[in-house]
């Protein structure tokens, strides 16, 4: 597992490698004392499953550079490890799996590790395997945004920008992907992973889409994805 820390304190630094130097072998750390130096290794194609990361650089904002690299790679969990409580709520905008404020103890450290290695290995999802008679496709819960019906045909919308269309029933379709989808209306479903912000009663997902709730949905809407965000992301 290739881990990154984001922290122009090497001291900080340092105790984040520590603390988790000995957990296991499988571990490849890498330092980082700007954001910039790290914006560039993920472009490089160095894919680090989680980063820690500082929110207060000299001259940088942590929250920007981790919004920079969930761009780049989605697949990246961020753990903020900062010196302020005040951009905790901010740092579910861009999706970070947890929050310790400073100074952090080693225990502290471990948990939050552990908490998001248990989050990566449970997105490892099982195949989920679409058979509409003339073709069998194959996809992802984790990959999947939003999944929207089409008369006899059902729209599966993917993280790398693909439409694919398959001729299988909705709530058939529906009912593969599982219970922590959200219905915004009927007819649509989508992943709340992939959900940006909750404005009122307009969702905004993170491929720039919107939807507007009927006034009907927007109290059982909001209430589950904050019931889901609470169960995923504990600070």
């Amino acid at each position: 597992m290739l881990i990154a820390i984001c922290d122009d304190s090497k001291v900080d630094a340092e105790k984040i490698r520590f603390s988790l130097m000995d957990i296991t072998d499988d571990l490849e750390m890498k330092y980082f004392p700007t954001g910039v130096e790290l914006i560039d290794s993920v472009k490089k194609g160095n894919a680090y499953s989680i980063i820690f990361q500082d929110i207060f650089l000299e001259n940088e904002n942590g929250m920007d550079i981790a919004k920079a690299v969930k761009e780049l790679s989605p697949e990246t969990q961020i753990i903020f490890c900062t010196t302020s409580l005040d951009y905790a709520i901010d740092a579910f905008k861009v999706q970070a799996v947890d929050y310790l404020v400073k100074p952090c103890e080693e225990a502290d450290i471990v948990k939050a590790f552990a908490r998001v290695s248990l989050r990566i290995t449970s997105k490892k999802s099982t195949p989920i395997v679409i058979n509409s008679g003339k073709e069998i496709q194959i996809f992802y819960s984790k990959n999947v945004i939003k999944i929207e019906s089409d008369k006899h045909y059902t729209i599966i919308y993917t993280e790398s920008g693909k439409k694919e269309r398959v001729h299988a029933n909705f709530s058939d379709v529906a009912d593969l992907f599982g219970k922590d989808y959200i219905e915004l209306r009927r007819g649509l479903i989508v992943n709340p992973d992939y959900i940006d912000k909750i404005s009122g009663s307009v969702v905004t997902l993170t491929d720039g889409s919107t939807y507007t709730l009927p006034k009907a949905k927007k109290d059982s809407v909001t209430a589950k994805y904050i019931e889901y965000i609470t169960d995923k992301k504990t600070f």
